[in-house]
Parts: structure tokens; sequence; C-alpha cells
């Protein structure tokens, strides 16, 4: 009670009534370094939620556990929902800043060390994320036997691990995983994921039941099914557990809230998304980089994408970063599909949430414009407006509209939130090293993606809306891609063009497309794969005015058309340079 106390009279009196900032070295010899858990949430808990703030932390190294951290039943889109630990709390605020100081906060075990919600004015600033035992497991290959189908790897101190009736399971302060899981194989001369890594890809249900033999401390026999081949002597080999349970620890969660600030934070490891914003309006993410630690064993650093952003609006701004070695994506802007599946009053529905990672998001709210989107084709065919929404439970919830649904909608039909998307800008941004796509654009608003150079082992810019596994929504119709170096992406092993505009749709309908214009102009793409566009159903497509060339980073391993055009009208291509051998190969039908 003496600290409680001695904390309100510091918030509460001179430090700041006169300056509005709280120096966390006015606190000196009140708080444990080697935890700062419980000081942070006394601090924040006597701040008056309405009153700017700002936080500033002298330079020096602070490390949170999750045992005196804040807690709740909580739901985080596109991860796995559960109870969880909060370090810095930031819930129903007004106006307040975390600075740094460039300061490294250290993280324990499973918290999120960041919770922005139902808050307005949010900036954080000035320090770095990491964690002291990371969420994954790497492993060198040092020995391969193709005959047995065995390889042998070496895991450094760093990665928390034991060996336990034959199983070779993660485990650290306070967590564990006792399945391998989902894996990825990195070559370490590139510090990227390995050229076709896909082959080395140990499957589904063999990632769940690994045969293990210890050989030395740290050394194990790995005995399983590869996809194609073994992964080569010197190779990486990661895990990070199971789909579904492996996205607990997000670094940052902004949801319910307006006018969030990211800048000058770098993140080095977290277990799930660097930045994660849902239902958020205007956020900046400047200079944030999601990067390996100089001179770290480490060759991940996000467990998922580096940010994510959805069903937010106003402006997503995000410049001047670098995302590199994640096991997903930069960034996915998209908005949610919901399903129809019962027509309860004349003017009410019942739909359903149905990927596992969204069970929980709010979908809609009274006033937000509705789209009603056919099942097959996803193109809109009728609008209403919310008049009441109830969740009925995580996946369920019960929509009543201002006017009649009969004959607007059926039971198959999706339902797509118009009044929750931003406008995006991508500019001035490295994309590196990582798993997965670059960027995946999905927003109607207009969008300008300039200045970046993307290097990714699949496609580097992806649109796409689906209602069929992620249930991502957002056709584009406004987009702009210029001045961007595509530089060697797509050495992953699948067939995946460098732009890849992939809509879902199970039924085309000629003449109506599902994406609209997109304008790729100025670009340089130096690549060793033959494709830089596949689109389909796209209404004005310009390609125009990119360089072309061709790199011999790696060997080609497909003989796809340059340029793919499917079901798409007003295709502009004119005016590239071509400084590669052979015809370039366009295909329109």
């Amino acid at each position: 009670m003496g600290i409680v106390i001695l904390l309100m009279s510091m918030v509460c009196g001179t430090a700041y009534a006169q300056s509005k900032i709280i120096d966390i070295a006015d606190y000196k010899g009140r708080y444990d370094t080697q935890d700062m858990t419980p000081f942070i949430y006394t601090l924040l808990e006597n701040i008056p939620a309405d009153n700017p703030v700002k936080l500033v932390f002298p330079e020096g190294t602070y490390h949170f556990w999750p045992e005196f951290a804040a807690g709740k039943y909580h739901c985080i889109t596109n991860h796995d929902n559960g109870y969880r630990h909060f370090a810095f709390p930031l819930t129903g605020r007004r106006n307040i800043e975390i600075d740094g100081g460039g300061s490294e906060f250290i993280f324990h075990g499973r918290i999120i060390p960041f919770l922005i919600e139902d808050s307005h004015g949010v900036t954080l600033r000035n320090f770095t994320v990491d964690w002291e035992i990371p969420f994954t497991l790497e492993g060198k290959v040092t020995a391969a036997d193709p005959e047995r189908q065995r390889i042998e790897i070496e895991i450094p101190d760093e990665f928390g691990h034991a060996f336990e009736n034959g199983k070779l399971i993660m485990r650290a302060e306070g967590w564990e995983e006792r399945i391998l899981g989902e894996n990825i194989v990195f070559d370490p001369r590139t510090m990227a994921t390995a050229y076709r890594s896909d082959d080395y890809y140990i499957p589904k249900p063999d990632n769940f039941d690994i045969r293990v033999t210890p050989k030395a401390p740290g050394r194990y026999e790995l005995q399983t099914r590869f996809v194609r081949a073994l992964p080569p002597v010197g190779t990486i080999l990661t895990f990070k557990g199971v789909f579904t349970q492996n996205r607990h620890s997000p670094a940052i969660h902004a949801t319910a809230s307006s006018g969030v600030l990211v800048e000058d934070v770098t993140i080095h490891h977290c277990g799930g998304m660097g930045l994660i914003a849902e239902k958020t309006d205007n956020v900046t993410v400047r200079r944030l980089q999601v990067v390996l630690r100089k001179g770290s064993p480490r060759i991940i650093t996000t467990t998922a994408d580096a940010t994510h952003f959805c069903n937010c609006r106003g402006t997503v701004l995000i410049e001047e970063c670098i995302f590199e070695n994640m096991l997903d994506d930069a960034t996915n802007v998209h908005g949610s599909y919901v399903r129809v599946t019962g027509i309860t009053a004349p003017n009410q529905v019942i739909a359903r949430i149905n990927h596992p990672q969204q069970a929980g998001y709010e979908f809609a709210g009274k006033g937000d414009e509705i789209d009603v989107v056919d099942g097959q084709t996803l193109l809109a065919k009728h609008t209403l407006r919310v008049k009441k929404s109830e969740r009925i439970n995580a996946h369920y919830i019960r929509l009543t509209f201002t006017s009649p649904v009969e004959g607007r909608l059926t039971v198959g039909d999706g339902l797509e939130n118009m009044s929750w998307y931003p406008e995006l800008i991508f500019r001035n941004n490295v994309v590196r090293n990582n798993r997965a796509r670059s960027i995946l654009v999905s927003t109607p608003r207009k969008v300008i993606i300039e200045g970046n150079t993307f290097s990714s082992m699949m496609s580097a810019i992806l649109f796409e809306g689906d209602m069929d596994h992620w249930y991502e929504s957002g056709a584009v119709r406004d987009v702009t891609i210029r001045n961007n170096k595509f530089l060697d992406g797509t050495y992953g092993g699948a067939d995946f063009p460098t732009i890849f505009i992939n809509p879902h749709q199970k039924k085309e309908v000629p003449g109506h497309p599902y994406e609209r214009n997109i304008t790729i102009e100025g670009n340089l793409f130096r690549t060793f794969n033959e494709q830089l566009l596949r689109a389909k159903s796209v209404g004005g497509l310009i390609f125009r005015d990119n360089t072309i060339e061709l790199s011999e980073k790696y060997k080609p391993y497909n003989d796809l058309p340059t340029i793919d055009i499917r079901n798409s009208q007003q295709v502009v291509i004119e005016n590239n340079r071509y400084k590669k051998p052979g015809k370039i190969k366009i295909v329109e039908k």
C-alpha cells in the first residue's frame, strides 16, 4: 500500500501537474529493472485516463514478466484467443506517449508488451522489443541421410528445448510446445528462406510426430518425411509449433482505437505479429524495424506478420521501415467477410465468423454500411445499413438492418463492412528474407505503394479476396504501384508471380471484374524467374514504363509467361524496357 500511495502522490503531484511528463528516472530505487511489470501496472493505474501524459524512460535495459501483469481473456484477430497478460495495458487512454529513450524492453514468457484498447492519441517511440528466449526452435543441419530420411541438427543454447519420452519439445519461461509443427528452412549464406524451401517442408501429420534421437547435448537426429528432399547440410531448420496455438504474444495490439503512432521502434522478436491493429482509425508506422539482432544466432524475427490491419479506417501510413526474416508478410491490409447462415426476421440475419483466428472480432456496429456479396462470385449485389449488432458468441452474430433483407440476400451469401476500410500508403520500405509475401492489399480506398524494395520467397504484392479460408475482403478500386524495386523474389519453389492478382471466385462473371484500377508503372523488376504479373478478374489494369532485368542469383524453375492476364478488361501494357534475352511472353485470355 505504501508503494501505491507514493506513486499516486508523484503522478498527481509535481511531476505530472507541472509538465505532464513522467520521467521514470524520478522513481529510481522504486522499481526493479529485472521485472518492471508491477511498477508500470501501478503507475498506469494511478494516471487519470483522460489526462495527456508522456512516460519517458532513461536509456537502459528493462525486463518484463507475466506473473504480476494485468490479464484477461482476450480476442485478437488473426491470432489465438485466450487468457493474456499485458506489460503496458493502455486501455481507455487519451493522448499518452511512451518514449523509451533508446531502451531495450526484454520480455519473458507469454506476455503482450503493448495493448492499445479503446484509446485515442497513443504514441510509442524510441525503444526495442525482444524476448530473452524466443518462441521458435532453430537448428543447423549438420548431417543428412536421404536413404534413411534422417537428418541431424544442432540447436544453440539460446533456444529453450528439452527431450522427453522420445520427443523434442520447445520449453522456456513458463510455456511449452510439445509439437514442433510448422517449419521452414533458412539459408545462413543469404539469411533468407532457402531457395526452393518448399521442397524441404515437413508436412502434416508428420510434423506432429517427428522421431527424435539425442546424439549429444544440443544435437539430435530427426527422422521424418520431407516433401521432396532433405534440407542441405549447413541450412537452418526452424519450428514454431502448431497452427492455432502459436500466435499468442504479438508485440503491439491496437483495437477500437484511433490516432496511433509507432515511430523509431525496433522489434527483434515476438510470438505473433509485430503490430496487429483492428477496428482502429488512422495508424502511422514510421521507421519501425523488424530486424534480427546483430550478433544473435537467431534467424527469425516475428513468428507471423510484421504488421497487419484488419477492419481499420482512416489512413494506414507505413514508411521508412525495414521488415526482415518474419515467418509471414510485412503487412496485410484487409476487411473480413462473414457468411449468412440464417434469416431470422424480415430485417435480421445470423452470420458466422468462419476462420478460427478471427473468432470474437467485432464485425459491425450501428450505422455501418454493409454490402451483400454473392457467395460464389464475391461480387456485391445490395447494400444494407446496420440498425443493431449483437454477438451471440465468438463465432456467430445477429445483425438487424434498417430495411428488409428479402430479395437482397440468401443463406450462403457473404457480408462485407464497407464502413471500415482504410486508405493505404506504403512507401520507402524494405522487405526482405521473410517467409510468404511482402504485402497483401485488400481495400477499396486509395492505395499508393511507392519507393519500396521487395524480396520475398513468394509474391511481392498479392491482391486476393476469399470466402473459403481466411475470409479476407476488400476488392481494390484505386491502386498505384510505382518506383519500386522487385529483386529476386518468388524463390521458395512454388509458381508464384512477382505481382499476383488472384481473387478466389468460385464463379467468374465476364464483364464484371472483382478488382479495379491497378496501375503498375516505373518499377524495376530484377528477376531470375520469368513471371512478373499474373492477374484475373481485373477492370482497368496498366503495366507501363517498367524496367525488367535478368538476374542470375538463382536458377529458374518455371517457364511461365512473363505476363498472364485472364478475364480482365481495359488492360494496357506499354513502354516497358526488357533488359533480358529471349522473347517476353504475354498471355491474355
